[in-house]
This record gives C-alpha cells, sequence and structure tokens, in this order.
C-alpha cells in the first residue's frame, strides 16, 4: 500500500519555508530603512502558482511592514484559489497567468536588482521538505536574469497579453497533423516519403 504524506508532516515543512522567506523579506526591508529609501521608490515583484504558496504567505505575514516601507507588490499567479484574497494581495498590482505552460516555470521573489529568491517550479509540490529553494542576496546575475523573465511574464499576463485569460481564438481548425496510416496494425501502405531514410 502506498504511504500518502500527511497534512501533519506538510504543516512543519510550510511553516520552515515561511519562517526562511519572511526573514529574508525581514532583512531586506530593515535595510531598506537603514538606507533611508523614500517610500514609493521600491517593488517586490512575485510570480508564484497561487496565493497559498509559502513564498505569497510569507509576504501577507509582513504586510504591515511592507506598508510602512511603502513598498508596492506586482504579482503574478498562475492559479486562482477559492480563498479570500489575503490583505497584502488586494493591496498589490495582480495579474493571473492562463497558460498551463508556466507551470515549469520556477517561483520567483524579486527584491531589487541584486536580491532575489528562486523557489521550485510550480509543477512540483512546494510542500515537499527537497524542494529547490535559492535566495540570492547580492548577486546581480542572479537577480537579473529573474527581473527580466518576470517582466516579460508580467507584461505577457497583461490585458492583451499572450498569457492572460482570453477566448478561445474562433476560424478555421488548424489542419490535423495525426496521421491515421501511421497506426500499427493499419493495411494501408505508408506514403513513399515515409519509406526513406
Amino acid at each position: 500500500m502506498p504511504l500518502r504524506p500527511s497534512a501533519r508532516a506538510n504543516g512543519p515543512v510550510k511553516d520552515e519555508k515561511e519562517a526562511r522567506l519572511k526573514a529574508f523579506v525581514a532583512r531586506h526591508l530593515e535595510a531598506l530603512r537603514e538606507q533611508g529609501a523614500p517610500a514609493g521608490n521600491v517593488t517586490y515583484r512575485l510570480l508564484a502558482l497561487s496565493a497559498e504558496s509559502p513564498v505569497a504567505c510569507a509576504l501577507e505575514a509582513l504586510t504591515a511592514d511592507l506598508e510602512a516601507a511603502g513598498v508596492a507588490l506586482e504579482i503574478v499567479f498562475v492559479r486562482h484559489t477559492k480563498l479570500e484574497p489575503a490583505a497584502a494581495m488586494t493591496r498589490a498590482d495582480c495579474r493571473f497567468a492562463t497558460d498551463i505552460r508556466l507551470l515549469d516555470a520556477h517561483e520567483q521573489l524579486v527584491l531589487d536588482d541584486t536580491t532575489a529568491w528562486i523557489g521550485d517550479c510550480m509543477r512540483r509540490d512546494p510542500l515537499k521538505r527537497d524542494a529547490y529553494e535559492l535566495f540570492c542576496d547580492r548577486c546581480t546575475t542572479t537577480s537579473g536574469n529573474a527581473q527580466r523573465s518576470f517582466a516579460h511574464i508580467w507584461n505577457a499576463a497583461g490585458p492583451k497579453g499572450s498569457l492572460s485569460a482570453a477566448p478561445a481564438p474562433r476560424g478555421p481548425r488548424p489542419p490535423n497533423l495525426f496521421d491515421p496510416s501511421l497506426l500499427a496494425g493499419n493495411d494501408a501502405a505508408p506514403p513513399p516519403a515515409l519509406l526513406r531514410h
């Protein structure tokens, strides 16, 4: 009989992830305070599976600190949830991308030009203990790459972007790329072009 992970086992893992992320963001907020960064000049950018992702929950737990620092949030979620949006998420500029190809992307939180967090791919259970995480502090290359990828997804998830929810295109159907003569047991001879090597 296969063993299933229990919700109780996932609880501590989720708490640990959120705690690490909260500490990471809190350190950045403290650095902003020490630098005297003017309110409204800093934007955190989040790409996550949903508002239930540990990284989104960590930001929600820091709502008061984010507001006090005047940090704006730009968020792209790949999945809607049935839960009411959290306070931090309702104040954020939030977009939803409906393209399932994004499930292969990694969750990411970009804090500035040198600070970012990269998580496991969205298709994988983020509550697994061995999920991939990269806390990047003082690395312009990683943070720059994360910023560029977020900008592409953010623009594509906009009202007219290719990843936004839009009605399916109407018109002629594309040609069928499946050739029934290639099925095993089909007596029809394949076209001559397929016999060449």
